[in-house]
């Protein structure tokens, strides 16, 4: 990350999967490196990891049947007290953008409508 001139000091990983207490990383610096990663000559390799939205993956059950619908390649994260989704949302324009949404709360739980309205109102932007 240094070489590329990305300095997240509160970053921590302590394993591959992201199922981790240990594991650290703000959300303005993960959406910074989603915007680097988008950049690299590796991005149609991440975009095809990502799950579509409504379509495959870990994103299949979210918002089936919204204008939306398979316009976003979002990653959704879960442990108990944190909720998180982030990733690439195409607009109504064709426009892409970064999203990302971290709930660490004991009622993250409860973040998913939220999550959604995050996801409706990128792809919704003029």
């Amino acid at each position: 990350l240094a070489s590329k001139g990305l300095n997240f000091p509160e970053l921590v990983i302590d394993n591959g999967s992201g199922l981790s207490r240990i594991a650290r990383i703000s959300a303005r610096h993960l959406g910074e490196l989603l915007v680097h990663a988008y950049a690299s000559p590796l991005m149609a390799e991440l975009m095809s990891s990502l799950p579509l939205l409504a379509v495959d993956g870990t994103a299949i059950r979210r918002l089936n049947g919204k204008p939306v619908q398979g316009r976003a390649h979002i990653k959704t994260g879960s442990i108990d007290g944190v909720r998180a989704l982030a990733g690439y949302v195409l607009d109504e324009q064709g426009r892409r953008w970064v999203v990302v949404f971290i709930a660490n709360h004991a009622r993250a739980g409860n973040s998913r409508a939220a999550q959604d309205a995050l996801l409706e109102w990128v792809y919704h932007q003029r």
